[in-house]
């Protein structure tokens, strides 16, 4: 996990920009404030006879107890640029929801709303949000960026029930809506004024912003203050109690605001539709989401039940990375059931610092011995340059940064309803480098005496075998075209 530590100092510069940058924003976005006379209230005026204000948009019409215009003002815009996001994410033309709209509430006082009659009685107590087909109801939250994610996520829940006539089952529709509200905020593109000359004038407002976008993986911690998913996943791979994909497709119709249950729909939604295999059933189960039942996931599973030994085999690896930074452009491992089995031909790979996990391309029967040997050099930070044996100067969960590693991937799909540990190992270490050597230098003066440590390895039963560089989750390689380590596999049979 990210480290508190790594925000303090210099980040607290970049929080003030940010701050600064998103009052501007929510000021030109809804046209309430003068630029000269900046206020973050709202006029009495837009109160109604029940002190609630309300603002509206195309798709959301917002009512609120919160005196915050800005916020409502950011809800209502974000709402609107969410929408023909979703619709393309489903893959249906923008004209189905032109006049699609919902009424929204945020409550800091649910009593007010309960009083009222706007917060129905028919409604059951809840921590964040509900929704029904024509109307959300949220509970104001400590955070722009949550208030933010649950708005879309029960807005996703309504717009599901105007196309499809509901979400599906829990798993499918929760994870759907966690998917499509997780987004990056408006930011500024880089200014390149010094930060002494930043203002608050109409210049500022004339830098280009990065776009509004939805399914975006948080680069840290920053990107998504209030939601814990990544917490939660980590405390139970530290428990040794992370879920398997398939016990994800059996959670109950009803998850009664189970946090950690919306964690892993979240997380088996991000595999389906960011895997190869999956991703077009994923989307075309959407047109049977008034299908509630188990003949859902039964017709879902059907479709992708062919390679599911790879979608399991994906879940297990991400579940042991996913971590801020987690990008599937890196982390989505090259596997298949037609990988040939291996011949017992010595495999030369070469492994780059610009992908995670990277597979040998065959699979090992069960018996077979592998010996590693391995050499070559990378860049782990802009200034140190590691062996595959790793660098000590810095560790990630736990190795040494820049090792070399190796991973035995079962291709059975596991039993039970947690998923076993993996079996990761260091192809090779200092200790093993330095016997190498040592051994090397008193058995021969040639200087052709290969002095690469070497590793031999048992498969237990028919696997995978992949390898990685041991670097964080949001590592950006310096010059991935032209770094990697030459692996070279040699089968004992």
């Amino acid at each position: 996990m990210t480290r508190e530590a790594e925000y303090a100092g210099g980040m607290m510069d970049k929080r003030l920009q940010t701050r600064l940058w998103r009052v501007l924003l929510a000021m030109a976005i809804g046209g309430i404030v003068s630029l000269t006379t900046p206020s973050l209230s709202a006029d009495e005026n837009d109160f109604d006879e029940t002190g609630l204000l309300t603002r509206e948009g195309q798709h959301l019409r917002l009512t609120s107890d919160v005196d915050d215009a800005l916020l409502l003002n950011d809800l209502i815009q974000s709402f609107d640029d969410s929408v023909p996001q979703w619709l393309a994410f489903w893959g249906v033309p923008e004209s189905r929801a032109a006049n699609w709209k919902i009424q929204g509430y945020l409550m800091r006082n649910v009593d007010t709303f309960r009083k009222s009659g706007a917060l129905p009685n028919y409604v059951p107590r809840f921590d964040h949000g509900y929704s029904t087909p024509q109307t959300i109801w949220i509970r104001h939250q400590d955070t722009t960026y949550y208030n933010r994610h649950l708005m879309l996520h029960e807005g996703i829940h309504s717009l599901a029930f105007e196309l499809f006539g509901a979400g599906g089952p829990s798993w499918y529709m929760e994870g759907t809506a966690e998917l499509l509200a997780l987004h990056r905020d408006r930011v500024p593109t880089p200014s390149k004024q010094p930060r002494s000359e930043l203002s608050l004038n109409t210049s500022v407002l004339a830098q280009s912003m990065d776009a509004f976008t939805i399914n975006q993986l948080p680069r840290d911690r920053l990107d998504t203050p209030g939601w814990g998913r990544y917490k939660i996943v980590a405390q139970h791979r530290e428990a040794g109690t992370l879920p398997t994909l398939k016990s994800v497709l059996k959670l109950p119709t009803e998850l009664n605001g189970e946090v950690e249950a919306y964690t892993w729909c979240w997380a088996a939604s991000s595999l389906f539709t960011e895997s190869p295999e999956s991703d077009a059933a994923f989307l075309k189960a959407a047109r049977n989401g008034s299908d509630q039942s188990e003949a859902f996931t039964s017709e879902f599973y059907r479709e992708v039940a062919e390679q599911w030994p790879v979608l399991s085999a994906r879940w297990r690896l991400m579940m042991n990375d996913l971590d801020y930074g987690f990008d599937w452009s890196r982390h989505r491992v090259k596997l298949s059931t037609s990988d040939p089995r291996a011949s017992g031909v010595p495999i030369q790979m070469s492994v780059t610092p610009d992908q995670s996990w990277q597979s040998v391309g065959v699979w090992f029967p069960k018996g077979a011995r592998l010996r590693f040997a391995a050499e070559g050099r990378c860049h782990v930070t802009p200034d140190w340059i590691s062996e595959p044996a790793g660098i000590t100067l810095e560790y990630n969960h736990g190795y040494p940064l820049g090792q070399l590693q190796v991973c035995v991937l079962p291709i059975a799909t596991p039993a039970g309803t947690t998923i076993p540990d993996l079996d990761i190992r260091p192809v090779i270490t200092r200790a093993d480098m330095a016997k190498s050597t040592a051994i090397a230098s008193e058995e021969s003066t040639d200087e052709s005496t290969p002095t690469m440590g070497t590793s031999v390895i048992a498969i237990t039963e028919p696997s995978w075998v992949l390898l990685r560089i041991n670097l964080p989750a949001g590592h950006s390689p310096i010059d991935a075209t032209q770094e990697a380590y030459q692996v070279q596999i040699a089968p004992i049979w």
